[in-house]
């Protein structure tokens, strides 16, 4: 999981109706261990919430597209 891939979260709960979030990743340095655990949290900008980052768990994670590499 890379900075620009495109995410989802599959085990998310949803509401009747509701569609699944998307998100893309925007910080993929894992941030905010906990002393006993080994999994970091990576920073997702989520659709439904564009401007705002997120630090979500990246184990809950899931890659729907990867990030094009861009050329210099």
């Amino acid at each position: 999981m890379k900075a620009g891939d495109l995410i989802h979260m599959p085990g998310q709960t949803l509401a009747k109706g509701e569609i699944p979030s998307l998100g893309i990743v925007i910080d993929d340095v894992p941030q905010f261990r906990h002393k006993h655990s080994t999994r970091g949290r990576i920073g997702i900008m989520w659709v439904e919430n564009w401007g705002k980052v997120d630090y979500e768990p990246k184990d809950w994670l899931e890659v729907v597209s990867e990030a094009i590499p861009v050329e210099a």
